[in-house]
């Protein structure tokens, strides 16, 4: 991930992070999570978002920093970095919408299926003179290697491109064939970032 990425994920992680909500200094987020699978098909896929509403509230320009209030009554103060461009576009009434989005897909391998092991990243921000904006995406896809399988515990091993190994728990629904022992395993992780703001 390159630093402008990561830059770009701190704000967005800045503004969603701690958001539960008793203390003056946090703002109130909406969580969910989906789960999803074939009935006795290894693997499934978990989503999860975490989306924050606010209005800008005060804007100091020297320093850069901006104060947020939910529609709760909770307030924040933030830095903008320079990576969030077009900050002197923003103004006090306008709403900030953050979200975090995170997905998890496991699957086996399908022989012959060509392996694509590695990552890959997404981001963008607003064109100069519109209002600050950003979107961070970035896919990491690994490879494990089924190394044993537990039928009594119903827990399988993976091998991971490191060397290491992790042992998981498999579904009630799966049924645990020899076949699968030496099969690969792909996991793939999402992530995306975003931020708008809209003039009220």
């Amino acid at each position: 991930m390159s630093t402008k990425h990561f830059l770009a994920l701190s704000l967005t992680a800045a503004l969603i992070s701690g958001c539960q909500s008793n203390a003056n200094d946090e703002l109130n987020t909406e969580y969910d999570r989906t789960e999803a699978y074939t009935e006795g098909v290894p693997g499934g896929a978990v989503t999860e978002t975490d989306e924050m509403q606010a209005s800008v509230t005060a804007i100091d320009p020297a320093k850069r920093s901006f104060t947020l209030r939910d529609d709760d009554g909770n307030s924040r103060t933030f830095q903008a970095p320079p990576e969030m461009h077009n900050f002197d576009q923003l103004k006090v009434g306008d709403r900030v919408r953050a979200v975090v989005a995170l997905e998890r897909i496991v699957y086996l391998r399908q022989p012959g299926e060509v392996a694509t092991d590695g990552a890959a990243g997404v981001a963008a921000t607003a064109p100069l003179g519109s209002k600050p904006g950003m979107l961070v995406a970035d896919t990491i896809e690994i490879t494990a290697l089924v190394k044993g399988m537990d039928t009594t515990l119903r827990t399988a091993t993976l091998q991971l491109p490191d060397g290491s190994e992790r042992t998981i728990k498999v579904r009630p629904d799966v049924d645990m064939k020899t076949e699968y022992l030496g099969r690969q395993v792909v996991l793939r992780m999402t992530s995306a970032f975003a931020i708008s703001v809209t003039p009220q």
